[in-house]
């Protein structure tokens, strides 16, 4: 009890709140029936929420002209190799292609160091929007139905009795259909 304790400590707030519980429990001031605990994975919240494959789609249907016309450069680089390979190719015709083939194969690496950049921040913007999202629903989830603690990062265990994260993901399913509705 006192290593799960001293590892509780080290956690957040709520984990304070849940060594204070575990306390109550285990002096017997409070019955362990009195507190309701609940579990959340919050990564596969994240991960299977509709709020973030919308995301992934607006962000794969933004970026989607730049990553074809990436793969059109490569395209374009080959064929510059290809026409490298040629035998009959005169010394300055080589040496001209071959500055060419470096001038392509620059841009492209640039352009790609751009476009992984740029998708990396819209990822983050909106995947900071979603996980706020999920944050809040699990909170009005819990108020809904008064649990007096939610716990999710560093669970070494949870009861399926305890874990909730099915029920919140059918609540964020539910708020894209009456989101959907309301428009």
């Amino acid at each position: 009890m006192r290593l799960i304790l001293r590892w509780l400590e080290e956690r957040c707030l709520t984990a304070r709140f849940a060594t204070i519980c575990l306390l109550l429990i285990a002096s017997g001031s409070v019955a362990a029936a009195d507190i309701k605990i609940g579990f959340v994975d919050i990564p596969f919240l994240i991960d299977e929420a509709p709020q973030a494959r919308a995301a992934s789609s607006r962000l794969e249907r933004e970026f989607a002209p730049r990553q074809d016309f990436i793969k059109q450069q490569k395209v374009e680089l080959e064929i510059l190799r290809d026409e490298l390979e040629d035998q009959t190719l005169s010394t300055s015709d080589r040496a001209f292609r071959e500055r060419e083939y470096r001038k392509v194969e620059r841009r492209i690496k640039r352009d790609e160091q751009e476009f992984r950049e740029e998708l990396n921040i819209q990822k983050n913007q909106e995947f900071k929007k979603v996980r706020v999202y999920v944050l809040d629903a699990i909170a009005n989830f819990a108020k809904r139905h008064s649990y007096d603690m939610i716990i999710s990062d560093g669970v070494l265990f949870a009861n399926k009795t305890v874990d909730v994260t099915d029920k919140v993901l059918i609540e964020l399913q539910q708020a894209v259909t009456d989101d959907a509705q309301s428009n």
